[in-house]
């Protein structure tokens, strides 16, 4: 699918600036080819944008179409494009019937969405090409996942617990140290709708880390971890979803653990 003009950067209000750690750290290499890696990011995008508001209503569409076992995001539109037509269009969604009592209404939901995603997309970025404006959403949502490793629900210590005096601020990198190993990695921290946090505040957070290949094949969903500043724990925090896949544990090594 090849991008439309209208789509090439963000523009205005919708310029968003990308922060790197610096040129040592690595980027998330996963590829955004599920429908739970998109929902993920759209929910943690912190900014107010056009492009947000189209994938929203294109991760809704997903949501709402009736599927088995798919999870990929290009098998949901092999599908909607076979059921409604290729192209797909405002007038092809419109004028397909719904069958009664079979699935077709939670199709027909979806075809709703896309509608909206379509009309919203033609207001705002001149295209109403379904191929160009699912292809700006991968494009976009891409990069984000590159600065992601995980998402965790973070709680800081109070000051009588032992932890900080001093509220800490978005990007704020302390050492972070898992349960089953002494190795110590600097973890930058993103808080998630807010940027401050004081001591005894909890917070989600996204997470970047630098070692990545030391953690490699070793990491999973409801792993605990603590952060510290050198020796002194000042807060703990559980992996709520990995969004770098090379640091998944494997599922066969992980069901036979």
């Amino acid at each position: 699918m090849q991008n439309s003009v209208g789509f090439v950067g963000v523009t205005g209000t919708d310029k968003i600036r990308i922060e790197l750690l610096g040129p040592s750290t690595m980027i998330n290499e996963t590829r955004l080819e599920n429908i739970r890696q998109l929902a993920c990011l759209v929910e943690i995008d912190q900014n107010t944008h056009k492009l947000k508001e189209i994938a929203t209503l294109f991760v809704n569409a997903m949501n709402n179409w009736p599927r088995l076992n798919q999870s990929r995001i290009f098998e949901f539109i092999a599908e909607f494009e076979e059921y409604f037509g290729k192209p797909v269009t405002r007038e092809k969604i419109l004028g397909k019937s719904i069958n009664y009592p079979d699935d077709s209404v939670w199709k027909h939901e979806s075809g709703s969405a896309i509608i909206d995603m379509l009309r919203l997309s033609e207001t705002y970025y001149q295209s109403s090409s379904f191929e160009s404006i699912v292809q700006a959403i991968i494009n976009y949502y891409q990069e984000q996942l590159e600065m992601i490793d995980f998402i965790a629900d973070l709680q800081y210590r109070t000051a009588k617990g032992g932890g900080r005096t001093a509220p800490v601020f978005s990007k704020y990198r302390p050492q972070i140290k898992f349960e089953f190993d002494e190795m110590q990695t600097s973890g930058e921290q993103t808080f998630i709708n807010k940027s401050i946090v004081y001591p005894g505040e909890s917070s989600e957070a996204i997470v970047r880390i630098i070692a990545l290949e030391y953690f490699k094949n070793r990491l999973e969903e409801g792993m605990c971890f603590e952060f510290r500043e050198g020796t002194k724990v000042i807060g703990t925090g559980r992996i709520t979803q990995i969004l770098n896949e090379k640091l998944r544990i494997p599922v066969n090594i992980s069901q036979n653990a």
